[in-house]
């Protein structure tokens, strides 16, 4: 029982470092770029990578070890839209990842504006639709879908 409560704790800390991260990124990222703060987003969009691996790891040991059984959620209509959101957020976020990863950090950026829309509306697109993983889970908890 405690063991349960702690991987669930553990969870939410995954998924509430993910929400701060996004939040970052979305307020962080600009046309101006300094070396400081490409370095920055590169060690912000790190984190995000690696709190997603938490959240996933967390989240299979809840459905599997843990938690109210794998029956319970993989026969609920909740979890499937949970996972599918989370794809999508996991995918909107592969552009941002891709562009912090060409930045050499050696010298002051202008990003194109095409290209800085572009990942902008990703990156809005991620904080926009990541509440409603939150909702998903609240509704699967309770049993409803």
């Amino acid at each position: 029982m405690i063991a349960d409560a702690q991987v669930a704790w553990l969870h939410f800390l995954g998924t509430f470092a993910l929400a701060g991260i996004i939040g970052a990124e979305l307020v962080l990222y600009r046309r101006e770029m300094s070396p400081s703060d490409q370095r920055l987003m590169k060690r912000i969009d790190l984190g995000y990578g690696l709190s997603a691996l938490w959240v996933v790891f967390t989240g299979l040991a809840r459905v599997f070890w843990f938690g109210k059984g794998a029956m319970f959620y993989v026969t609920n209509g909740f979890f499937w839209t949970l996972i599918g959101l989370f794809a999508v957020v996991a995918l909107l976020s592969v552009p941002p990842t891709l562009q912090y990863l060409r930045w050499k950090a050696e010298e002051p950026i202008v990003i194109d504006e095409r290209q800085y829309r572009h990942v902008r509306l990703h990156l809005a697109l991620e904080a926009a639709l990541f509440p409603l993983l939150p909702f998903c889970a609240v509704m699967m908890a309770r049993g409803i879908g």
